[in-house]
């Protein structure tokens, strides 16, 4: 989403690019000839938060010596290690194909080799794909993919205990559509081969596996059948679904869930097994049977089920059912006690007599939503948790918890604050609810935990601040849940429209996207617009609505579409305004359709059927971005996973929607697209996010190229330029927030790069003094990096112009001319974009005034400087402007 605060382009640039970008845009996009440099010095920067973290999907602590170590997978944040029980953290996944992990195992007979099953098995309408396993021999530190691609998502991975080679994998498939590529799955050769050993159908996978400690021919598989329809519908419960016992190895299967042993036979969704490491004839399972049911937190023919003969025969010991039951049914069973048996659901349950009765956990500062745990076999008061709010360590049973500091959140959406300085990122986070915190600050240390701060709770979403009242913010949760919340009051009005021919949940009541679309008007802060199935223009800050235009779905009510096959909330999912023109509006349902307004919503026309592709026409809408610069000009990214279908769809229309232009170009196949911006600054400047990063057009969306220096594969699915600062904020689905300096890529353009090298004008500079305010924290304390200090120079060379090349700064005098050469630089003379950064020292200090402080006599004062780049003969310069001190505004800040 566009900041509210941001005044529309027209106004102004930023003064110290001004010139260099108008000449840019007059120079148009790149020719054909040209190629696009490198741009690899272009490095993101984490600004955090850990406060909330991510879905934690599974754990793995390898059987060493104090068990030290410990492996963290993330539903969208790749795979953590500590070796320090904890103290410290790192992504050891980050460059691998995927981030989205559903299993992760380690070999019992060499704690070096460690598996990766990707694709998240808890099959929620935001789950992302896997791309199949991966196999590290030093302990994460190098990873090789090793095939199972079309599986997508992993339920289990088995090691052998003695044979390192010897491994099960227990595979879903796709989540959004039938394929065979499913099942158990055994490699005998540490995964250069595969075979699959267990197999129902092509919409029913595995979603838990488990060997027995005593013996490993013994096996047991969970099977389930299960089929999301886009939205939140879904096929949870199937005849595929079933419980099946291998006791050879894998070579052949017995489904004990056959109506004889005590167990159900039919109806059965998701499953989850779990055998006791002191007593293996002990077997629980927890299943979900969708038969006569009243309460969904009760499973009338389900629930928890025992065996102590391994698996021969069960009993039904308890009728606990998680809600919703498709997100969690997983058991663990106490390594020492037989009877100790804890259960995850949104709250833990733990039973101490077998599975006959469970009492939930109800645990302080702790997150809900638990999905994976371990229980230290010779301690089993030390336990490790994962939840959607990620990793927490207990060392008495869980009266107390440490939550660790892992930045792995999963941002829906971001906004900044404008309205503060330095801004402030606002980000709407899975189940985490809306955080923000600033983009820099003043503290060596860098920005710290402390400095993020809640504003919303629930899934948040969008967050926006009123450009002409800073206290009055809006915050969206799931389903059309908005707010108007003033922060100096904390009054709070809800501002969700309710359909009047509705009554009391009767009649035809409006439609919301889990992720509602909503944003401030450009033109007047006192109007917003908002998505349901049709579009609201709210005024007055909130106080009244009026419905712009048809409803905007597949679903209307008059002439609704039939409801069959892949379907949708049948709701609008982007929703824009031209920040050129109030006149000029923009809908995107997620059902495909795309609808314009030119009259401020009075007439309305639907440009669907002018996509040139006809599979995108029935996906999400991801995100609509009006150009900047014409106000016949717009851009779409269609989000088509929901439909099995992970092609990139871009598009661009140059006259209003009637015909569009595929702009998808070269990026990658199988990554998908969910959102896409134009720079305010340079109209031929793109960016798009998908499923593995941020990618970059300089010429209009004719080529694009992976952004990756400092930002690991992620899915991104929301980015906001802050055009003031050149920069652009990135909310990652599962790292937090990244901050990326943009400004030489506003200023390059086909004529830049026709020269032999270029440098770049930058912004103004501050020079102030840095604090340290945080004192010896420890290494737990997360500090995610400030910028560095002083003004970052960049360049561009057409060829390697040999290891290294000079960059002189020299103070400019009153008369406009240059004078004093205050510092040297070297930087890389590497070929393509390259980068110096200048501390705002000198070479040698200045002469020293009266009562001058001695130690600032190797800083520079403020004032303007230029600075000249020599390069085959040829001289460049540009001029940088120091200015004194720290600026900061922070009115409403919430705390």
């Amino acid at each position: 989403m566009r900041s509210s605060a941001a005044p529309a382009p027209r106004a102004t640039a930023p003064l110290a690019v001004t010139a260099a970008v108008l000449a840019a845009a007059a120079a148009g996009p790149l020719a054909a000839q040209q190629s696009v440099p490198d741009l690899s010095a272009l490095e993101f920067r984490l600004i955090g938060p850990v406060n909330p973290s991510g879905r934690v999907t599974d754990l793995a602590v390898p059987d060493t010596p104090g068990r030290k170590t410990i492996y963290a997978g993330f539903a969208s944040s790749g795979v953590w290690k500590t070796t320090n029980l904890g103290t410290t953290w790192e992504p050891i996944f980050d460059d691998q194909g995927t981030s989205t992990v559903g299993a992760l195992a380690v070999a019992p007979s060499d704690p070096n080799i460690v598996w990766v099953g990707t694709g998240e098995r808890n099959s929620l309408r935001s789950n992302q794909w896997g791309d199949g396993v991966y196999r590290s021999t030093d302990g994460g530190r190098t990873w090789r993919h090793m095939g199972l691609t079309e599986t997508r998502e992993t339920g289990r991975i088995v090691v052998h205990p003695e044979d390192p080679g010897l491994v099960y994998v227990a595979a879903l498939g796709h989540l959004w559509g039938p394929n065979p590529e499913r099942g158990v799955y055994r490699t005998r050769d540490g995964g250069e081969t595969w075979e699959q050993i267990l197999f129902v159908d092509d919409t029913t996978g595995f979603v838990d596996l488990k060997m027995d400690p005593e013996n490993p021919d013994i096996l047991y598989a969970a099977a389930w059948h299960r089929l999301r329809w886009g939205g939140g519908r879904m096929e949870g419960a199937g005849a595929g679904s079933g419980i099946y016992r291998s006791m050879d190895g894998g070579d052949t299967w017995t489904r004990l869930t056959d109506g004889e042993r005590g167990l159900p036979a039919s109806h059965m969704g998701r499953i989850g097994l779990s055998i006791s490491r002191s007593r293996p004839e002990t077997v629980y399972a927890v299943i979900q049977v969708s038969r006569s049911t009243w309460d969904a937190s009760i499973s009338t023919h389900g629930g928890v089920f025992r065996s102590d003969d391994r698996g021969e025969t069960w009993r039904r010991v308890h009728d606990i059912s998680a809600v919703p039951d498709y997100y969690y049914n997983e058991l663990w069973v106490d390594p020492q006690n037989p009877d100790r048996v804890w259960a995850g659901a949104t709250f833990m349950a733990r039973s101490d007599d077998g599975g006959t009765t469970f009492e939930p956990q109800r645990w302080r500062g702790v997150h809900v939503d638990h999905h994976a745990l371990w229980i230290d076999p010779d301690d089993t008061d030390h336990l490790v948790l994962g939840n959607d709010g990620g990793v927490y360590i207990s060392w008495d049973g869980g009266r107390t918890w440490d939550h660790q500091r892992i930045p792995a959140s999963q941002m829906y959406e971001v906004d900044v604050d404008t309205t503060k300085v330095p801004y402030h990122v606002c980000a709407g986070h899975q189940d985490n609810g809306t955080w923000c915190g600033p983009s820099r600050t003043r503290e060596r240390i860098g920005i710290t935990e402390a400095d993020w701060y809640s504003v919303w709770g629930g899934d948040g979403f969008h967050s926006q601040i009123s450009a002409d009242d800073p206290r009055v913010r809006y915050h969206a949760s799931q389903y059309g849940n908005v707010v108007r919340l003033n922060t100096e009051t904390r009054e709070v009005k809800r501002l969700q429209p309710l359909a009047e021919d509705a009554g009391a949940e009767s009649g035809y009541p409006f439609r919301w996207d889990w992720n509602t679309p909503f944003v401030l008007s450009h033109h007047d802060p006192t109007v917003l617009y908002l998505g349901g199935n049709h579009l609201f223009k709210l005024t007055d800050r909130g106080e009244d609505w009026t419905i712009l235009g048809p409803d905007m779905t597949r679903g209307n009510r008059f002439a609704p579409e039939p409801d069959s096959g892949h379907t949708s909330y049948r709701s609008l999912h982007s929703v824009a305004e031209s920040t050129l023109s109030a006149s000029i509006l923009w809908t995107g349902s997620n059902d495909g359709l795309i609808w314009t307004s030119r009259d401020g919503g009075e007439t309305w026309h639907n440009v669907t059927a002018n996509i040139p592709q006809v599979p995108p026409q029935r996906c999400w809408v991801g995100e609509i971005e009006p150009s900047h610069h014409d106000t016949a000009t717009a851009y779409v990214a269609y989000d088509c996973h929901r439909r099995d279908d992970y092609r990139p769809y871009v598009f661009r229309t140059t006259d209003g929607g009637e015909t569009w232009t595929d702009i998808s170009a070269n990026l990658p196949e199988d990554k998908g697209s969910y959102v896409i911006r134009e720079d305010r600054v340079n109209p031929n400047l793109l960016f798009v996010g998908n499923e593995n990063g941020v990618w970059v057009s300089l010429d209009g969306g004719g080529a694009w190229t992976r952004l990756d220096n400092g930002l690991p594969t992620v899915p991104v699915k929301d980015m906001d330029p802050v055009w003031r600062r050149s920069e652009l904020v990135v909310g990652t689905y599962g790292r937090g927030a990244y901050v990326l300096d943009i400004a030489p890529l506003q200023q390059m353009s086909a004529d830049v790069l026709a020269r032999p090298a270029h440098l770049f004008r930058p912004l103004p500079v501050r020079q102030y003094a840095m604090q340290s305010t945080y004192g010896s924290r420890g290494n737990s304390l997360f500090a995610a990096p400030n910028p560095p200090y002083g003004a970052t120079l960049w360049y561009y060379l057409a060829e390697d112009a040999g290891d290294e090349v000079t960059l002189t700064v020299r103070r400019m005098g009153d008369d406009g001319r240059p004078g004093e050469t205050v510092k040297r630089l070297t930087g890389p003379g590497k070929a393509g974009l390259g980068s110096v950064q200048w501390d705002l020292s000198r070479d040698r200090p200045r002469s020293r005034r009266l009562g001058e402080d001695p130690q600032s006599l190797r800083t520079v004062l403020p004032g303007t400087f230029e600075v000249t780049l020599r390069v085959g003969g040829e001289t460049y310069t540009t001029t940088v402007e120091v200015v004194a001190g720290w600026e900061e505004r922070t009115p409403g800040r919430v705390r």
